[in-house]
């Protein structure tokens, strides 16, 4: 990762943003006992692929359009089933989300066959709710051979079509496309570099299509996607929110993303022109230099990181009270802060509505949703 500078070079962050096109046309949100109601089933072709980010990101558009759709996670795998925080995400985002309350079903030892038909016998007896159903497969790490049997064999119990999730440098998906069969509907590539666009859109897409796999989008590389939230910034460096009790919407703030680290450095009365280079920011700034905190505050910076232990002196903390720009303090010099956030990248969730949303707009610009959607529905 390279250091932030005086310039306002900016940490980088190996992105994940995924798109894929589904429709609109979906029912009112009863449930539906029998029948067979319309289900997509989210699998990656490895660990660490996206398909949180798929699964959110569709669950967000068809929110934003008023259509009914359920999102879920059947199933969770050993050791992963504590840690497992993305349930508790979906209801977050849709706080009408109404999967089957028995959901996810643990599944303990991925190597016991009875215990996954047992689970795989109470999948083809839940009761869904009418609309679309977006259920995320399993994740966590396991052998991808596993992953493919388990994902392929609750796909096959909840009779849904599937898509899988790849990255542009990950194994091809012919193993879990042979298993899902006719429920295939394509593979969405993931993490496309621009410089590999054009090898991704001849060779990658007609070695997948002479094998009978459809791509269905391939996704170029998102800052966005895994930019940490301030609040992860903050747990990272151990640092104190020292205006907590003059934010009017903590929780709201701390959950804003920072795309971009710079570090306030030595161009004097050119703070205002660097800083203003980049928006979404963190600035890193020692708390003894007020010249520097007043200039990154007039321009889109999403929280300041004070150094050095140093306590920012009043007219800096009303401006930022009027700005509501939450403000972290740490004893740490500047350059061990700097040092630290080169890890940051490592602590970023996908658990974030903005992320959601980031996705959603994706696949709002880049598919076609009545498409995959009819598709869903046969």
């Amino acid at each position: 990762m390279a250091r932030p500078d005086i310039l306002g070079r900016a940490i980088s962050f190996t992105p994940t943003c995924l798109t894929v096109r589904l429709g609109t046309s979906i029912l009112s949100p009863h449930r539906v006992h029998g029948g067979h109601v319309p289900t997509i089933y989210i699998a990656g072709t490895s660990s660490g692929t996206g398909t949180t980010a798929v699964a959110t990101g569709i669950a967000a558009l068809l929110a934003k359009s008023d259509a009914g759709v359920t999102l879920a996670k059947a199933v969770r795998v050993g050791s992963s089933a504590e840690t497992d925080a993305d349930p508790t995400f979906y209801q977050t985002l849709l706080p009408h989300n109404e999967p089957p309350s028995d959901w996810p079903i643990t599944l303990d030892d991925i190597s016991d066959a009875s215990a996954l038909d047992g689970v795989a016998a109470r999948l083809k007896a839940a009761n869904l709710s009418a609309g679309l159903t977006i259920v995320e497969g399993v994740g966590g790490d396991m052998p991808d051979g596993d992953r493919h049997r388990i994902d392929a064999t609750l796909a096959k119990a909840l009779d849904a079509r599937v898509i899988l999730v790849g990255t542009y440098t990950s194994a091809e998906p012919s193993q879990l496309a042979k298993a899902v069969g006719d429920q295939l509907m394509g593979v969405i590539i993931n993490r496309v570099p621009d410089h590999s666009r054009h090898d991704a859109e001849t060779t990658l897409t007609s070695s997948y299509q002479e094998q009978g796999i459809s791509v269905l989008g391939l996704l170029p590389e998102s800052r966005r996607m895994l930019a940490p939230t301030v609040g992860e910034v903050a747990e990272h460096l151990g640092a104190d929110l020292i205006n907590r009790t003059t934010l009017t919407s903590p929780e709201t703030q701390l959950g804003q993303l920072v795309e971009y680290f710079m570090l306030g450095g030595l161009f004097l009365d050119q703070g205002g022109y660097v800083f203003g280079r980049r928006e979404n920011k963190a600035v890193i700034v020692r708390g003894d230099r007020p010249d520097l905190q007043m200039a990154a505050l007039d321009t889109s910076t999403v929280c300041l990181i004070l150094t050095g232990g140093k306590t920012p002196v009043q007219y800096i903390a009303h401006h930022a009270q009027l700005r509501q720009t939450p403000m972290l303090a740490t004893p740490s010099s500047t350059l061990d802060t700097m040092e630290l956030l080169h890890s940051i990248g490592d602590k970023a969730s996908v658990h974030s509505p903005h992320k959601a949303q980031c996705f959603a707009d994706l696949l709002e610009a880049h598919c076609d949703l009545g498409s995959l959607t009819a598709q869903a529905a046969t």
